[in-house]
This record gives structure tokens, sequence and C-alpha cells, in this order.
């Protein structure tokens, strides 16, 4: 895996992991419902994962499916009076349609949100950072090895270019 890109996902996941939990712990005193508090044991399981991926990379070992189905859910951003959900670690911009007409958002940080049968506004969109992660690891800057898991960080005295050389040209 290209190293900034490595470096980019460990601070968000790991970081954004544990902001995440910290900014959730804080809601627990204001939830008076047991389905609030099932979703934010909900969001503290995510946060914990994100870090539990980012550790797993860190050591060389984190299989990109996990990785790509953990940035992937934070991708959608769903808002209605029946439903509400979004979640993000470390950064998002999010690009929505909503009742008002067409709403962009950043925050740096973590979000989680989950709501049934709440005043939110009807609309739609995408947290583009998290869409652009995904994408990015289905290309070269993720290269994997045979058993589906992030080629490392070099330890040997080979260059990284030719020691993933061969599972680069697998790939394509």
């Amino acid at each position: 895996m290209n190293a900034w890109f490595r470096r980019l996902i460990l601070i968000l996941t790991i970081g954004g992991g544990f902001v995440g939990i910290l900014l959730t712990a804080q809601s627990f005193s204001q939830a008076d419902k047991v389905v609030a508090y099932i979703a934010l044991l909900a969001f503290v399981g995510l946060y914990g994962y994100g870090i539990f991926l980012g550790v797993r990379l860190s050591e060389g070992s984190a299989p990109l499916r996990h990785l790509r189905l953990y940035f992937g859910l934070q991708i959608p951003f769903l808002s209605s009076p029946v439903i509400a959900y979004r979640f993000s670690t470390g950064l998002q911009v999010t690009i929505a349609m909503i009742q008002s007409g067409v709403r962009c958002d950043w925050r740096l940080g973590s979000e989680g949100q989950f709501a049934i049968l709440s005043p939110e506004p009807w609309g739609i969109g995408i947290n583009v950072v998290a869409l652009a992660i995904v994408c990015l690891l289905y290309s070269r800057l993720a290269v994997v090895a045979d058993d589906g898991t992030v080629c490392g960080p070099n330890q040997s005295m080979k260059p990284t270019a030719g020691r993933c050389a061969a599972r680069l040209k697998d790939e394509l």
C-alpha cells in the first residue's frame, strides 16, 4: 500500500475511532429510550471496529474487504421522517439533496446519527471522502498479497516496488 495512503487510513480509522467513541460516550447521558442505547452501542462497536482495523493495518495484515466495508458504511447519508442515518470517522464531506435544496457539509472529526421517527427532512446524499477512499482501496494504491491482506510495511532490504511487483502483476 502507498505509504501516504496507509497513513491517511491509519489516521481515519484509529484517530477517528477514538474521537467517535469519546463523542458517543458523551451522548449516553442524553439517551432516554432503549433504542437510543442500542444505536449508541452499535456506533461504539463500529468505531471500535475501525480502531481494530487501523491497528491491524499498522501491523500489515488488514484485509482490504474489511476496510472497504468500513468506509463503505460511511458513504450514505439518509434523512427522512421515518429513518435518518449518517456515520463517519475522521473526515467527511457530504453532498446531499435535501427538501430545501442541495447542501454541502463537512466535518473534521467523527459523527454517528441514527434516528427513527424523527422530524428530519427528506434527503439523500453521499460522503465524498469515504467514496474516494473506497475507490482508492480498489486501485493500485492498495496492493494486496495472495491471501487478500494489504502488503505490509517494508521490513526487508528489498525496495517495496520489487517486493510487491509480482502481486500487482497478478491483480492486473
